[in-house]
């Protein structure tokens, strides 16, 4: 039997899962991990742990294939795509890695946005935060030493694929999140690189997403009893992977992701340039397509929040959802007229207003503590509405949307979703759809299948999907909310600004 090893790099934790070539997952192994959240809206993150846990992983995964009297044919990496890391000479970290949620390139964004439309008709991007161009030119304005010292600045990706195979390059799909990349021409943009004050030379080599990247070094076989020579492929970026997983890969395929953040993902055969910029767009995990892409940047990580404060009386019970999902069960449709903007590190598109913060509005003497939870959950599935109606703009009418994240776990959740959005959602009975999309392509790359779609539709053969339809009351109920919502955040914009 043959074994292909998919590593996931999450926010949260890593994972390696060792899947048969027909999909079937015969062993996950889960290395947990945590960002650090510090003042001032700081992210970071030992760069160390990734490689630790890379390490444990793929030892406990050889240990696993051996048992199974199984070889491992390839490696397939997707991991989170925004996170910085700057490596000097000898590729060890100088400092922290700058997580994808840290908002100190604040000022740096501010003082760009003259040129924020010249910026989104090169890259496809909205000036944020959250991608790398600004993170790296505040490295350079504020740690310039480690700026100096630095040879690569890279993602985390990056940085596991030299760790295993001594190359150094950065794919398409997370080159494209980087405000540095040409959409156009994939290449490191000169004028962008200028604008921005970074130097190309602190730069990987720019590279095909879905291909071979390099292959298991003596030295980290040595290290992890991986043997030598087994291809890696880098697969893309975590949400692409996870699109591919969900069917994503012909034009108008729609995909909704919730976990840390939401990720709506719509397929396409074209960059789309959306003239007011709402939409960003980035290279698909998939050769030669796109992807449009709406996110929102706390979803689920505020119902833990939520949990952890208000529910949870030690830390040995921080994970127990029992008592909060029974609340929010137990409360009606629009949450007795609580509702949320779940904009606790800022809010990410449509808007894309780094200033917005996290409300909770309509409380009075008559709201009791089982509205929140679900006020929650409508909040976060509300803004992912008004993004899905926008991608509608582009592709047309969705009959059936593909939902996948931790937070589908919440059967609750999902029929909110197909009541806040009008249609019908479907969700994969098989929750790696992240891992899967990875390994199709992977599958793909080393031509145990001809294509992406062939490997999926193996992977996928006898696997049922449970779908959510929506309930007719609630699609009014929820129509109200949306446009309430949408005229509280309007009024607190406008009065802020």
């Amino acid at each position: 039997m043959v074994i292909i090893l998919v590593i996931d790099v999450g926010t949260s934790s890593m994972r390696g899962i060792l899947y048969s070539q027909s999909g079937y997952a015969h062993k996950i192994i889960q290395e947990t991990y945590s960002p650090e959240y510090l003042n001032d809206g700081y992210v970071e993150q030992d760069t160390l742990t990734f490689k630790k846990a890379l390490i444990n992983i793929i030892k406990q995964a050889v240990e696993g294939a051996n048992n199974l009297a199984a070889e491992i044919i390839g490696i397939s990496l997707t991991s989170q795509r925004s996170s910085m890391i700057a490596l000097d000479f000898e590729c060890n970290p100088l400092r922290k890695a700058i997580m994808w949620q840290d908002r100190r390139t604040l000022p740096i964004c501010s003082n760009l946005l003259p040129y924020e439309n010249y910026i989104y008709e090169r890259t496809g991007l909205k000036l944020s935060p959250v991608f790398l161009g600004p993170k790296i030119a505040w490295l350079k304005q504020n740690e310039e030493e480690i700026y100096r010292k630095a040879y690569k600045i890279v993602t985390i990706a990056d940085y596991l694929m030299y760790i295993m195979t001594n190359n150094l390059r950065t794919d398409y799909t997370y080159g494209s999140r980087t405000l540095l990349m040409n959409l156009h021409t994939l290449n490191w943009d000169t004028d962008l690189l200028n604008l921005f004050d970074i130097d190309e030379d602190k730069l990987c080599t720019l590279s095909g997403q879905g291909c071979i990247s390099g292959y298991i070094t003596d030295s980290f076989s040595k290290i992890s009893g991986l043997k030598a020579g087994i291809p890696v492929i880098s697969a893309g970026g975590d949400q692409q992977c996870s699109a591919i997983g969900n069917g994503v890969i012909n034009e108008g395929d729609t995909q909704i992701t919730t976990g840390t953040g939401s990720f709506i993902i719509t397929s396409s055969d074209k960059p789309h340039i959306d003239p007011v910029s709402k939409v960003i767009c980035s290279i698909s995990a998939v050769p030669n397509k796109y992807i449009l892409e709406s996110s929102i940047l706390t979803s689920g990580t505020i119902y833990n929040w939520f949990n952890k404060n208000f529910y949870c009386s030690t830390e040995t019970v921080e994970y127990n959802y029992d008592k909060i999902n029974f609340d929010a069960e137990n409360s009606k449709p629009g949450s007795n007229g609580v509702i949320l903007l779940p904009h606790f590190q800022g809010s990410g598109s449509p808007d894309w207003n780094p200033n917005a913060t996290g409300l909770f509005h309509g409380i009075s003497l008559g709201t009791k503590r089982i509205d929140f939870p679900r006020s929650i959950l409508e909040g976060i599935a509300a803004e992912i509405a008004e993004n899905l109606d926008i991608l509608r703009s582009y592709v047309g009418t969705i009959t059936v949307i593909n939902i996948s994240g931790g937070l589908t776990k919440n059967s609750l959740f999902n029929q909110i979703q197909a009541d806040m959005y009008g249609t019908s959602v479907n969700l994969p009975s098989d929750f790696e759809t992240t891992a899967l999309g990875a390994l199709a392509s992977a599958a793909a790359a080393l031509g145990v299948y001809n294509s992406i779609p062939e490997a999926l539709d193996y992977i996928n053969k006898n696997k049922e999907n449970t779908i959510y339809n929506p309930i007719l009351n609630n699609i009014e109920i929820y129509n109200q909310l949306k446009i309430r919502r949408k005229t509280i955040y309007n009024a607190l914009y406008k009065s802020i600004t």
